[in-house]
């Protein structure tokens, strides 16, 4: 019965216009970040020649995303969210074109890695803001199912991303994807204007923002974003491992592109089969569901440094991927769950900054390591890390404070 009722809601949710919309912004919204990786490690290789600075270069993005992530959640909060929002992605449209400009006419590599860190900071804020606004178009008794589509469309716009990237590549101009970028973001800002402002608190944020806890010390936030962090650094490994270990096994880096879909969509796929199983009944059972999905989710990406075909590697990365978005959409709900609604911009963008910041940390990794043993012990790292963090959470330390949310 819970599973029909979960399902029923979602299928609710497509009849809102306001929802629909929604999903329309954030699809445009979120593209270039789900681009950005990717894009940058071909700029980089397509101004120097190298890899291994285009690893470097999407590791400073990632920086710059994690530092200036929480400030800008926080500036969100504290306005409307809307004219926030389009600030960043104007911001984001112009640094994709100017960073296009500089690898093309090869620029030196501080100036490269400088507009890398700035396509971080300046639109920082934009994922989360785009998560808080769930709250306004969507009804509160469809919040739990709009959390769960939302992880689910996320898949979705990871399988365009990387996808748009590998196409630019495999046409021979792989720099054409940070236009797409800009022409994605700009998008985004003229869909967001038919949408509802994000309704204001009785207390105003600035106080809330200025006078409560912060983000990180609420009950139950900090172990998920130990988790969204873990998850990032191997993802963050995982794409900058993955293009160079195709090139080493003779298929060429651009069928990253068709890989990374393929991942996505299985993810996609195993976040509608979530979202028709029945909540966690406990805080027991959500502890163990979410340290199952992290560690299988290493598990099945240990064989990746071992496979030496296309194919090999496809059906590891679908496997894994199985577990991905029931995972992400699990922790984005908690976290709405336990953060009053005048601190979901700066809640979220605390998310979107754990997970640049593992991001960076894999891209670290990869930099740190392509050069002396190639992409196999990167490839190593991005398993290995899920699977030693849950080995270590075994015995529930850490996450026994995970708020989960009681079956009604």
């Amino acid at each position: 019965m819970a599973a029909t009722r979960r399902g029923a809601l979602s299928l609710d949710l497509w009849r809102e216009r306001t929802w629909r919309r929604w999903v329309l912004t954030a699809l445009f919204a979120r593209l270039p970040g789900t681009m950005t990786a990717f894009a940058l490690l071909m700029a980089g290789r397509e101004a120097t020649g190298s890899f291994t600075f285009g690893a470097w270069m999407a590791s400073a993005c990632s920086v710059g995303a994690a530092l200036a992530a929480p400030w800008r959640g926080r500036m969100l909060d504290r306005e409307p969210l809307l004219t926030g929002l389009r600030r960043g992605l104007y911001w984001q449209a112009l640094l994709t074109v100017g960073l296009c400009a500089a690898a093309t006419l090869r620029a030196p590599a501080p100036v490269l890695l400088a507009g890398a860190l700035l396509l971080g900071v300046m639109p920082s804020g934009v994922q989360g803001g785009i998560r808080a606004l769930l709250a306004s178009v969507a009804p509160a008794s469809r919040l739990e199912a709009a959390f769960a589509l939302d992880a689910v469309l996320v898949e979705v716009q990871w399988v365009l991303g990387p996808l748009l990237v590998g196409m630019a590549s495999a046409s021979g101009v792989p720099l054409l994807a940070l236009g797409l970028m800009g022409m994605s973001a700009l998008a985004a800002s003229v869909l967001s204007q038919g949408l509802p402002e994000r309704p204001l608190s009785p207390v105003p944020a600035s106080v809330v923002t200025r006078e409560g806890p912060g983000v990180w010390r609420t009950p139950g936030v900090l172990a998920v974003l130990v988790l969204v962090t873990v998850l990032g650094v191997s993802w963050g490994a995982l794409e900058a491992g993955v293009p160079p270990r195709l090139e080493e096994v003779g298929v060429g880096a651009a069928q990253w592109g068709v890989l990374a879909a393929l991942l996505s969509a299985v993810s996609a796929v195993g976040g509608l089969v979530y979202t028709l199983l029945p909540g966690a009944r406990g805080r027991a059972e959500g502890t163990w569901r979410a340290k199952l999905m992290l560690g299988l989710w290493g598990l099945l990406l240990l064989p990746l440094g071992w496979m030496a075909s296309l194919q090999g590697l496809g059906l590891w990365l679908v496997a894994a991927g199985l577990f991905l978005a029931p995972l992400t959409g699990t922790l984005t709900f908690l976290l709405q769950r336990t953060l009053p609604p005048a601190r979901h911009a700066e809640g979220f963008s605390f998310y979107s900054a754990c997970w640049s910041l593992g991001v960076a940390g894999g891209g670290a990794l990869a930099g740190s390591l392509l050069a002396q043993g190639g992409a196999r012990p990167v490839l190593a790292g991005a398993a290995l890390l899920p699977l030693a963090v849950v080995v270590l959470l075994a015995g529930g330390a850490g996450l026994g404070r995970l708020p989960v949310t009681e079956k009604p």
